[in-house]
């Protein structure tokens, strides 16, 4: 049901929403311009690599230093005219070179208007771990599709999944090589501040999120709880916490790192000791059998991320006190179906499986902070069905009842989302993605 207290008299809205329509076809324009012009940049300096590559060749240069002054020289021309760093350009060379050469589809995508740039680099850095061209070419027909339809942050951890289909090591190899890497650093920032930055296995790191954002939501919740006339212990009224929950984070962290507990907040529902980090992972039944079992499609997944090595799969579904049971369509798919031998809660289950995050289109806000959503309004006969439900954060959820955007629910979980106005979005669930057996039928109907 539409709440209309949040809305614009019926004239002004109806006069608001006719200019909106004639700026957005200017907008969108642009972005498509821009997409072209940074594909002709991208031939250009593809092209100036080209001429570098020749000019090292005719003149023999055969040493490694020999060789990279002809580089430097290019790049510092070109940042001389830009007034940018020349080592920004030689990396952009690269790239350019990279993207032109490899990934044609992607270039000519780019200079159609089709993606963005960021599109571009998900796609290229994804694919750095494919070595053999005809395999580089099946990960970008792959890839380039949901790259057109969705935005540069959801393509991410699909293209990180698509590329460990064709790449020709592990993502258990390359795992090993890379938790070598892990460690911690401090850089120091302007006014009295630093960044903390911590490099971990990604199970680890988006656990350790996680119960922080708990323990920083408790204390809010905590607060919440306090009305204006609490007092202190000397008979002061109680000052308020006005802490964002990202400085919540933040002091959670430096609390829990320094003192072993969060000595500036108060935690509430049994304390510290209660509040534990969780992940969704989805792990084929083929990966928990051993190393024997290594198929690059069948990848155990960290929601959110990626795929994730089957050692660290195996070892958190040992420990897991459930685990919830996921039927796939073979070709699409789509999720089927989520149970447990002692079902419970099983819609909030499916959902979280088919969503895993909000359902706007471009928003990535994870389905477990999400409200579960009835698409057509309960108030109105919707029926409390996972083919009349979806995870829709509170920004987007608000913004659903109490402003012209409308939404309707196709079979699949496909949502159709309609602008103000009249445009109309197309949100797939990632699942759809992630648990696609074969490239080859990507496209199948379900």
């Amino acid at each position: 049901m539409q709440d209309t207290r949040y809305l614009p008299p019926d004239e002004a809205a109806a006069r608001a929403v006719d200019r909106l329509g004639g700026i957005l076809p200017d907008l969108i324009a642009v972005r498509q311009q821009l997409a072209r012009l940074q594909a002709r940049e991208a031939r250009l300096l593809a092209a100036t690599d080209d001429v570098v590559a020749d000019w090292v060749k005719d003149a023999g240069l055969q040493h490694r230093s020999e060789a990279e002054m002809p580089h430097r020289i290019a790049a510092a021309e070109i940042a001389a005219a830009w007034r940018v760093s020349d080592r920004t350009v030689q990396r952009q060379i690269g790239d350019a070179a990279t993207l032109v050469r490899d990934y044609p589809s992607t270039l000519a995508a780019l200079e159609a208007g089709r993606i963005s740039a960021a599109h571009v680099r998900v796609i290229v850095a994804n694919g750095a771990i494919i070595s053999r061209p005809e395999l580089r070419a099946a990960y970008e027909d792959a890839v380039l599709p949901y790259a057109e339809s969705e935005a540069a942050t959801r393509l991410a951890p699909v293209a990180r999944l698509r590329a460990q289909w064709y790449s020709d090591t592990t993502v258990d190899e390359r795992h090993r090589q890379a938790r070598l890497r892990r460690g911690v650093s401090v850089t120091d920032l302007d006014d009295g501040m630093a960044e903390l930055v911590a490099v971990l296995p990604a199970v680890l790191a988006h656990g350790a999120f996680d119960r922080l954002s708990q323990i920083a939501r408790s204390a809010q919740d905590s607060q919440a709880g306090v009305g204006d006339d609490a007092l202190t212990d000397d008979g002061r009224p109680a000052p308020s916490d006005t802490r964002t929950l990202n400085e919540l984070r933040a002091d959670v962290l430096s609390d829990l790192l320094l003192t072993g507990e969060p000595s500036t907040l108060s935690v509430a529902d049994g304390g510290l000791r209660a509040i534990r980090g969780t992940v969704q992972v989805t792990v084929p039944v083929l990966a928990l059998i051993g190393d024997r079992v290594a198929d690059p499609f069948e990848a155990p997944v960290l929601v959110g991320h990626g795929p994730i090595d089957a050692a660290t799969a195996r070892s958190l579904t040992a420990d897991a006190p459930g685990w919830d049971r996921i039927l796939t369509h073979p070709v699409s798919g789509a999720v089927l179906a989520v149970d447990r031998y002692r079902p419970s809660e099983e819609m909030r289950r499916h959902l979280r499986t088919r969503d895993q995050h909000c359902r706007f289109p471009a928003c990535r806000v994870p389905a477990k902070i999400c409200d579960i959503d009835h698409t057509v309004d309960r108030a109105r006969g919707g029926a409390t069905d996972v083919r009349n439900l979806a995870h829709v954060c509170r920004r987007h959820h608000t913004g659903k009842h109490h402003s012209p955007w409308r939404v309707r629910q196709r079979p699949g979980g496909v949502l159709e989302w309609t602008s103000p106005t009249a445009r109309v979005y197309i949100d797939r669930p990632v699942s759809e993605v992630a648990f696609a057996t074969d490239p080859e039928f990507d496209d199948a109907p379900f």
